[in-house]
This record gives structure tokens, sequence and C-alpha cells, in this order.
């Protein structure tokens, strides 16, 4: 009886010794485990802080590749995490108002390579007091707007812009700027001698130098009819001679000289 009760003595004693080495070995592998972890997060901190970005190439113009310049100096964290290409891009695009495009490479260690694709300006916006649905505190300001119809920022002050002056609502400027884009592309010639589009109730009224002005209608017919006004006063009648028309109605087009109120 007495050699059972002694078993089983020895046999907790043993189940005791394992469970507190296994305690230990349980206590132990986490402290590894910490080490090691604090370990790699130094290392992957070090290496973070070490792969900042210290230098850029930027292939832009001078007055872009200064905007580009003054994002990078102002943002809170270049390093390794914060300066991902594609999160720069974001950043960018959001932050510098010219840029169409941006394409970042990195060089390591330190260094970025940058090409950007400028943001074109087909038209100037006379503002009064609206951009993208929000109010503005600048009454009649001009802003750059693109072909996609985009008012993308205020004309600073002194800049110069030989473009078409916008008078209307910002609703209209999409399909303004399309019809515009399409009148640089096949008469350039008369894209250059556009002073300003309004938006009127049945069409687009465009003035022109030497007081001339076109009246066309909305939509694809008053783009058709800027070949065929292009085609019409190449004609040796009209070539030399400054005019005001009107081709707002489908079957009848009017045409006068610009300093004259007669209808030819």
């Amino acid at each position: 009886m007495n050699r059972i009760r002694s078993n089983q003595r020895r046999v907790k004693d043993i189940i005791k010794v394992e469970r507190v080495f296994h305690w230990k070995q349980i206590a132990l592998t986490s402290f590894v485990s910490l080490v090691v972890l604090a370990g790699i997060l130094s290392g992957a901190w070090s290496l973070n802080q070490n792969l900042s970005i210290k230098h850029w190439n930027i292939h832009a113009a001078a007055p872009l590749k200064a905007d580009i310049e003054h994002a990078l100096n102002n943002m809170d964290k270049l390093d390794f995490w914060h300066s991902r290409p594609a999160l720069l891009r974001e950043q960018l695009l959001n932050k510098v108002p010219d840029l169409a495009e941006i394409n970042i490479q990195r060089q390591l260690p330190n260094t970025l390579v940058i090409h950007v694709t400028p943001r074109q300006a087909i038209a100037l916006w006379l503002n009064k007091g609206e951009v993208n649905g929000k109010a503005s505190n600048e009454q009649g300001q001009l802003y750059l707007v693109d072909e996609q119809g985009i008012a993308y920022r205020a004309r600073r002050h002194g800049e110069s812009s030989d473009l078409p002056v916008l008078r209307m609502q910002q609703d209209h400027l999409v399909a303004a700027c399309q019809w515009l884009a399409t009148l640089k592309k096949e008469e350039p010639q008369w894209f250059a001698r556009s002073s300003e589009l309004f938006a009127s109730h049945t069409g687009w009224k465009l003035n022109l130098i030497a007081g001339q002005q076109w009246q066309v209608p909305f939509g694809a017919r008053g783009l058709k009819s800027i070949l065929q006004l292009s085609s019409i006063l190449k004609q040796p009648r009209w070539h030399s001679g400054n005019w005001r028309i009107d081709t707002r109605l489908e079957n009848r087009w009017f045409l006068r000289p610009a300093a004259h109120e007669g209808v030819i």
C-alpha cells in the first residue's frame, strides 16, 4: 500500500516538473520570438529611414518643375513607405493642378526620376462665383480650362494666356471645350482668331478678331458647321472679308459683313 502511494507521489512530482519545464519552454520561446520580432521591426524601420528620398530628377518645364518640387518639399514624410511611386503619383496629381499625368520611378537608394505630361489649357473661363459646385470668393476670376472642360486652377497674377474666354455657366464647359477642341484641330487658324465663346439659348456664339462673330447650333450640327464654314470662307468671294455668320437655322445660313447690318 505504501509502495503504491510512493509511486503515485513520484508520478505527480514528474508531472509537476514536466509542467514547469513546459512553461519555461513557452516563456523562453516567446521571449526569443519577441526579440527576433523587435530585431526585424528595428531593421525594417532603419531600412525604411535609410531609403528616404533625398534627391529627385524632374523632367518638366521650369514653372511646372518648381510646382512639383514645392509639393515634394512640403510633404510630411518621404521615407521608403511614404514614397512609393503609386502613392506619390496620386498625391502629386492632387497637389499640382497643371499635371495631366506623371510617371515616377525610384532609383535606389534615395532618388526619384519623374517624367510629366502637363495639362493643356484650351480656354479661360470667367467664373461667376462657383467652381465645381462650390461657392467661390473670387467673383470674376479667370480659370484655366482643359479639353475635358475641367476648370483646374485660377489664372495667376501676370500670367499671359492667349486663349478664348468662356462666358457661360459651369455646366456648359464640357460641351464648349469639346467644340473648341474640334475647332482647334480642324481649323487652327480660326481657333487662333477666337476671343470669346458664349452659350445662348439656341447655340454657341463665338466672337473673333475684327468684329467677326459665328453663331452655330449646339451638338453635332454645330461641330459639322465648322468644316462647312471654313470651306465657304476660303472661297474668293468671302476670303478677304470679315463676317458675322449665323448657322442656327438648318435650311438657311446668314452672312453679313462684320461692319454692317445687311444680310448677304
